[in-house]
Formats: C-alpha cells, sequence, structure tokens
C-alpha cells in the first residue's frame, strides 16, 4: 500500500515492513535509514567498553587453560604415582623411540639438503677421529721420543766405547801379522802404508773400509778383510730403498770382502756401493734379497774369476781350498741360516775341518766347521751355477 506524505513524498507498507528512508524521528539514533553522527566520547566509551569486554573474555580463557593444566598436572601426576616398573620402562622406550626416530628424520633431511655423498661424510669422520686420536696421544708421542733419543744416545755412547776397543785388537792384529813377515815361509804379503788419523796401520793391497770390526782373516788366496752386514756403517742402509742391509745384505757384503782384498780395483768399495750396483744390474729382488747370479756377474765386474763347482764333494772342496782357491757357498736352513745365506769358505782347518766368513756373524768365522756338514746343508739352488762357486784371481 501506499501512502503519500505532506510533502508529497510517497512510502510503501507491505502489510509488514514499512519503507522509512524518508522518515525522521526527533532524537532517535537513526531516521529514514541514516544513523546519526557519534561524538569522540561516544565512540571512545562504545571502544573503551569492547576492549575491557574482549579483555575480560581473555582473562577468563587463561583462567580456564591455567586450571585445565592444573587438573591435567594433578592426573598425571596421580598416574605416575600408580604406575608400575613395567609400565615406566615402556614410557621410556617410547621415548626413546620417537628421539630416534626424530633424530634420525633430522639427520635424514641434513642429507639430503646438504651438498655431501656418504663418502664424503666417512671421509670427515674418519679424518675427525684421526684428528682426535693424534691429539689425545700427543703426551705418548713425545714420551717414546724421548726415550728413542736416549736410547740413540747410549747406543752410540757403547758403540764409541766398543770402537775403542776393536781399534786396539785391530792394531795389535796387524802389528802380530807384520812381526811374521820375515820367518822363512811366510812371505810379507802386503807393504805397510802410512798411519791413518785412528793410528792404524792400513795394509796397502787390501782396499780398507772402514767398518766396526777391523778384522783381517787368513784364506787360501791370501789376507782377507771381514765386513759385517750388521756392521753400524750399513745396517741400517736400505737396498732399493726398502730393504735393510742387516737383513737382506749378506750377498753385497760377501762381494764386498772378495773385491776389496783380491780384486784389481783402484779404490775400495763399500758393501753399499755394491748392493747400488746390485739394484741396477737386477741382481736383487726387493724383499727377497740378492739372485744368485750376483755373485759370478757382480764378481766378473770387479776382475775376478769365478767357476761353479760341480762336484760338490769333501775332497773335491778340500783340493780347491788347497789350490789357492775362496768358495762362495748359498746356505740353505741349517746350522747357519733358518733361509738363503751367502758365505765364504775361506780355508782348510788343521783339524780338517774349514774356516767361514760369514757376513752375518762374527763368532762363526772364529771356530772351524766339519765340511761334510757344510755341504750337506748347501740350498738345493742350481741356476747361476749355485749352490757353491770357486773364486780366484
Amino acid at each position: 500500500m501506499a501512502v503519500r506524505a505532506a510533502d508529497n513524498r510517497i512510502h510503501t507498507w507491505d502489510g509488514i515492513n514499512y519503507d522509512r528512508r524518508d522518515a525522521h524521528v526527533t532524537g532517535g539514533v537513526t531516521a529514514g535509514g541514516f544513523v546519526a553522527k557519534k561524538t569522540f566520547r561516544q565512540r571512545w566509551l562504545g571502544f573503551h567498553r569492547a576492549f575491557m569486554e574482549f579483555s575480560d573474555d581473555i582473562s577468563d580463557q587463561k583462567a580456564a587453560i591455567k586450571d585445565f593444566l592444573a587438573e591435567q598436572k594433578a592426573e598425571n601426576d596421580n598416574l605416575r604415582a600408580n604406575l608400575t616398573k613395567q609400565e615406566i620402562l615402556i614410557g621410556l622406550a617410547i621415548r626413546t623411540g620417537i628421539l630416534i626416530s626424530a633424530i634420525t628424520l633430522v639427520l635424514s633431511i641434513v642429507y639430503l639438503i646438504r651438498p655431501y655423498t656418504a663418502q664424503d661424510v666417512y671421509d670427515t669422520g674418519i679424518t675427525a677421529a684421526s684428528n682426535a686420536y693424534t691429539t689425545a696421544h700427543i703426551p705418548v708421542d713425545v714420551y717414546y721420543e724421548y726415550q728413542e733419543r736416549k736410547s740413540i744416545a747410549e747406543a752410540a755412547r757403547d758403540a764409541f766405547l766398543s770402537q775403542i776397543g776393536l781399534d786396539k785388537k785391530a792394531q795389535d792384529l796387524l802389528d802380530t801379522h807384520l812381526s811374521y813377515t820375515d820367518i822363512k815361509g811366510n812371505p810379507r804379503l802386503y807393504e805397510e802404508a802410512p798411519v791413518d788419523d785412528l793410528g792404524l796401520k792400513i795394509p796397502e793391497t787390501l782396499h780398507y773400509v772402514y767398518n766396526d770390526y777391523n778384522s783381517v782373516l787368513d784364506t787360501a788366496m791370501g789376507s782377507m778383510l771381514y765386513f759385517s752386514q750388521g756392521d753400524s756403517h750399513w745396517k741400517e742402509y736400505r737396498i732399493a730403498g726398502v730393504d735393510r742391509m742387516g737383513g737382506y745384505g749378506c750377498g753385497p757384503v760377501t762381494i764386498a770382502m772378495l773385491v776389496n782384498s783380491f780384486a784389481d780395483i783402484d779404490s775400495p768399495v763399500t758393501p753399499i756401493e755394491v748392493a747400488d750396483w746390485a739394484v741396477e744390474n737386477h741382481e736383487y729382488a726387493v724383499h727377497g734379497g740378492s739372485y744368485h747370479s750376483l755373485i759370478p756377474n757382480a764378481l766378473s765386474h770387479y776382475g775376478l774369476s769365478c767357476a761353479s763347482v760341480e762336484d760338490r764333494t769333501p775332497e773335491n772342496v778340500s783340493k780347491l781350498l788347497d789350490t789357492g782357491h775362496v768358495l762362495v757357498a748359498l746356505m740353505g736352513k741349517g746350522s747357519l741360516t733358518d733361509v738363503g745365506h751367502f758365505v765364504i769358505l775361506t780355508e782348510n782347518a788343521p783339524n780338517g775341518e774349514v774356516m767361514l766368513a760369514d757376513p752375518a756373524k762374527f763368532a762363526n768365522c772364529q771356530k772351524s766347521w766339519p765340511l761334510a756338514q757344510i755341504l750337506k746343508e748347501l740350498k738345493a739352488a742350481y741356476d747361476a751355477g749355485g749352490p757353491l762357486w770357486a773364486v780366484t784371481w
């Protein structure tokens, strides 16, 4: 229904709602569909009232949460007080499993996002462990280094004192040998050289190499210098940069004894020089020692005659010694060695046995040996003319 107002404006009413867009009620908040303007004070009071209501709601919520947590704590404490040991262990196991799972998950995520491979992680761990080990063992290493230096100093002192005694023995030996040169049937084997700085008379025909023993052995070919592979002057030398002369140098030392005593050379040859020659000429096997061919090839290189002895009976060997030969023997397992080892049969002894020059043990040179026993212990080697060679000028 439409109603015309006094100002000719039409108002409509559908029986329920009345269109009051143009109506105005004096003093009302709204009139005709618009809201009267509020003052600043009214707006502030309304905001303050709403804020206080919101604060009260928050406080109520906090109090409710606090009460809930307190109730839960009291309930948990009550439950915990009534737990059995089995239930506690199960709880710990569950927590541990959750922790391990979390750590595994974190590590997996780190592994996926970091640009490292499993090998990098392994190498990093090994390096860290090595650094930790080294750091922890620094005091131990320092102590061992001190002990090693102390041992070296004591060994040097003992070697010096021993050398003084050996020099005196060598002088006495040479003086005794020289005193016999005027006796009939014992011709002078060498001329006396000028006295060196150590006061040791050095024979001209022997190419002397300074060593720990300073010993001269009698042989069927004449006087022979004795060298030991355990001599302090070369026992630590590494043949081919690997093997110690003290353990693997019987071949070079044997050659050095023969060459310096009987070869026509201009200057002495040390066992180290012979070992280097053996390596350069493929006469040495790393971790195995000298090849058997070193004996004939090295002696020939230095100008000595060397022939294989095929008749290795005691009678023939004794005859070779009587006719001015010395014999290089390759020994097998027995009285002189547990492996392969070179020695020199120097001469027949008055008691029917033979004398040796053993580069591994000087004491073996101070007694005679049954020839049959030596021949029985020869190594079963038939290459390069071994295991027995006759050497002469």
